[in-house]
């Protein structure tokens, strides 16, 4: 049997990484989020502080840096050894990400994988989010232990940032319909009706 890869974007607040691990837990399959970061700088020889320190955070034009760079194969990470710290880094990532769908069954969180996996077969692309802000807040006051203002200032900063790190290596628009099978919004049906939501979509398709 062909593996399953479940990829999962989502806003800050939205309870995607909590629709991840359950999922992961229903269909008995890996779950990988910070747990990524680990296997890169295990594989990779990569200083786990440096891939924390770029993780879904970026801003420039990779694909003009990309068109610019001279290199023979993109095989190697090592081909790209002229590039900025933060795009080798991402490409040792991308490599990782890749083999991890080539081996096993996962769901994987984030860190623009619909994209790097868009030619492999089997896998279901989520993008999770909720369009009520008060939702989110809410969220992170009772899960992260968090003030109403910080709440509000977390949330539009690790969107901006996650919106800049996903447009900025794809080339694509966070968020966007094309990106994606399926967009659910948790304000409107809750976290836990999402979960069996997407349950049922991948068990369907």
């Amino acid at each position: 049997m062909d593996n399953m890869v479940i990829t999962i974007g989502r806003e800050f607040g939205s309870g995607g990484k909590y629709i991840g691990e359950e999922l992961s837990k229903r269909l008995q399959i890996k779950f990988y989020d910070k747990e990524l970061l680990n296997l890169v700088a295990e594989k990779e020889n990569v200083d786990i502080k440096l891939l924390e320190r770029t993780d879904e955070s970026n801003k420039g034009n990779f694909w003009y840096t990309m068109a610019m760079a001279s290199f023979s194969s993109t095989d190697s990470v090592n081909s790209f050894s002229g590039l900025p710290m933060n795009e080798r880094l991402f490409l040792k990532e991308t490599k990782v990400i890749q083999e991890l769908a080539k081996k096993e069954s996962c769901v994987i969180i984030g860190r623009c994988s619909n994209i790097i996996l868009k030619d492999e077969p089997n896998v279901k692309n989520i993008f999770v989010y909720a369009s009520d802000m008060d939702f989110k807040i809410k969220r992170k006051i009772e899960f992260a232990g968090m003030s109403t203002k910080e709440a509000s200032k977390a949330i539009l900063k690790k969107d901006k940032e996650r919106e800049a790190y996903y447009n900025y290596f794809t080339n694509e628009k966070w968020g966007a319909k094309e990106g994606y099978d399926l967009l659910v919004d948790t304000s409107k049906i809750g976290v836990e009706n999402a979960i069996d939501l997407i349950e049922q979509y991948v068990k369907m398709k």
